[in-house]
């Protein structure tokens, strides 16, 4: 958490939203490769478990990709952000059909995994407040401006939350888009480009 979140303006909203995704995946990614030394049940349930975080990871990144693109809108966000308004809907289900259930299971648990995300991240910077609420000495003017902006921070992403909650269908389709697209692109060779993130 070395950022600490320090933009400012119309675009901290986003790159608090992206740090809480980066984050994310950093901790499932340490997860993941606890599984894979060996960590947990052995047999099937590990084998599980090791898929469940690799898609996982995988839907955050897709996530993140999303969010990047939102500064400056290119053609392929706006016909995704179009697509998943269009498809992320559950106007075409019917009640009680097979096909509709597995959808409404898909857009449960994209949204689900990027929400616990964001609540990953409200809980760093409520942890942050906490500290700061203890602390004392002559930094009284500087501790007041960091719990400022940490519960400005929070807020935000109290109202990202709420938002992800109302457009769970768009979030299902831009992960299942772009984290296939990133598969494809991979199993052909191209480079997703330099990250801080470790490839699980």
């Amino acid at each position: 958490m070395g950022s600490q979140v320090k933009w400012a303006g119309p675009r901290k909203r986003t790159c608090l939203a992206i740090e809480a995704v980066e984050n994310r995946i950093v901790a499932l990614t340490e997860y993941l490769l606890v599984y894979r030394a060996g960590a947990g049940s052995p047999g099937r349930g590990r084998h599980q478990r090791i898929r469940e975080l690799r898609h996982d990871i995988a839907r955050l990144r897709a996530w993140g990709q999303y969010l990047r693109g939102a500064d400056h809108r290119p053609l392929w966000w706006r016909l995704l952000r179009r697509l998943g308004t269009w498809l992320g809907g559950a106007r075409h289900a019917r009640p009680g059909h097979r096909c509709a259930r597995r959808a409404g299971v898909q857009r449960l648990s994209a949204y689900s995994v990027v929400d616990r995300a964001y609540a990953a991240q409200m809980e760093d910077c409520q942890g942050r407040l906490l500290t700061l609420g203890l602390a004392a000495g002559p930094w009284v003017a500087d501790l007041r401006a960091s719990r400022e902006r940490l519960l400005a921070e929070v807020e935000l992403l109290r109202d990202e939350r709420r938002q992800l909650a109302e457009e769970a269908g768009r979030v299902a389709v831009v992960c299942w888009v772009l984290s296939r697209t990133a598969r494809v692109r991979g199993w052909l060779g191209f480079s997703e480009g330099s990250s801080r993130i470790m490839d699980p």
